[in-house]
């Protein structure tokens, strides 16, 4: 049984959007295990959608991005 043309240019362009899209997935370039750093909730009001984490060169500094607030906390 033979794939219709339509069907097949579709699944083609969704294959080609998929892996597209995953070659520009942000991958985080450092990880930690919960176990190995003592966490602290980080909260300031009215300041929403946390979504950006760098930790500075000397690791002593973590800058964390959220919308319209850019904060710098002892790592």
């Amino acid at each position: 049984m033979r794939m219709c043309t339509p069907i097949r240019g579709l699944l083609m362009a969704l294959a080609v959007m998929f892996g597209t899209a995953m070659a520009f997935a942000p991958i985080p370039r450092i990880t930690w295990e919960h176990r190995e750093v003592h966490l602290v909730q980080f909260h300031e009001p009215d300041i929403y959608n946390y979504s950006a984490l760098l930790l500075s060169e000397d690791k002593d500094t973590l800058y964390i991005g959220a919308r319209e607030a850019v904060f710098a906390v002892n790592a």
